[in-house]
């Protein structure tokens, strides 16, 4: 039993057709008539009823072709990592984001990059900015979406994506629900809701108290899903950040502009990676991410 016959099998059931299976495996329809029937003869029963220019597939043809489909991808599967191993090319890809961020970018670009590359795994990470530091540092991803708390380091491909519009998110039971805009000062008696882990609530605390200047209490929540449910039974408020600009808005629970003396404030968001673990995914994993960013809309 020939890997070309399954192959050639696979792509008939596949395509329905004899004529079209010939012309998606670039051979000739003879051809993949004869591998079938050489197939079916070293097999020892039919995969398919024949009549005229037509078929039906058998129930032993059904099995044979849904099996056999999955193991030839797997064969693919096993083809393409042993030439990535022999080449040195990288196999998988890592991506750490900041979990507080609100938007599709991330996503939308491990998708693009998923139907690129559909036998190459890709791992998402979600964590606070000295989380996902660290899991760089680690070796534990290859590559983050986060905003700037550092210095740029020369060590790192540093590529600037956009700067985040801030704001927070507070219930419609909030008093301050009905604002236009709030600065940190008004916020002063509203507890903050940040997400962390539980090993990263003090480094998040002395942020957003000793540099963005909150001066409130802070409560904490372990995924942006959690801290939203704290939000909606009022809390507090929640910082989040969006790439683009817009005036108050929602329903029961609001978004509503930070801002500051020179107007709404922002961050600056980058992809990281070290310079000397570059490689060909990071670096087309970057360029599709740059592309989302991009792009009209959210």
């Amino acid at each position: 039993m020939e890997l070309r016959q399954i192959q050639y099998f696979c792509a008939v059931i596949e395509s329905g057709s004899f004529t079209r299976a010939a012309e998606e495996c670039m051979v000739s329809q003879s051809a993949i008539s004869q591998q079938v029937k050489a197939l079916e003869s070293e097999l020892g029963f039919e995969l398919v009823h024949r009549h005229g220019r037509s078929f039906d597939v058998t129930p032993a043809g059904e099995l044979f072709a849904r099996k056999a489909s999955a193991l030839l991808e797997q064969l693919e599967d096993v083809r393409y990592e042993a030439e990535g191993l022999a080449n040195g090319w990288a196999t998988t890809l890592s991506v750490g984001y900041l979990n507080r961020y609100e938007g599709w970018e991330v996503q939308g670009a491990i998708t693009a990059f998923a139907s690129r590359h559909p036998h190459i795994p890709v791992h998402a990470t979600a964590g606070s900015h000295d989380q996902l530091y660290h899991l760089i540092l680690d070796h534990d991803v290859d590559i983050l979406f986060s905003d700037r708390r550092r210095a740029l380091s020369d060590s790192f491909v540093n590529r600037h994506l956009f700067d985040g519009w801030q704001y927070v998110e507070v219930s419609e039971a909030s008093s301050v629900a009905w604002a236009e805009e709030l600065t940190v000062v008004e916020l002063r008696h509203q507890p903050c809701i940040l997400i962390a882990s539980k090993e990263q609530e003090e480094t998040e605390r002395q942020y957003y108290r000793d540099v963005l200047g909150f001066r409130c209490d802070f409560l904490f929540a372990r995924s942006r899903e959690e801290g939203r449910m704290m939000v909606a039974g009022n809390r507090g408020f929640m910082p989040v950040e969006m790439r683009t600009q817009s005036p108050r808005s929602g329903s029961a629970i609001r978004r509503i502009p930070l801002v500051g003396q020179d107007g709404q404030l922002k961050s600056e968001y980058y992809a990281y990676w070290p310079k000397d673990r570059t490689n060909n995914l990071v670096e087309e994993f970057a360029d599709i991410l740059s592309g989302m960013f991009e792009t009209e809309g959210e």
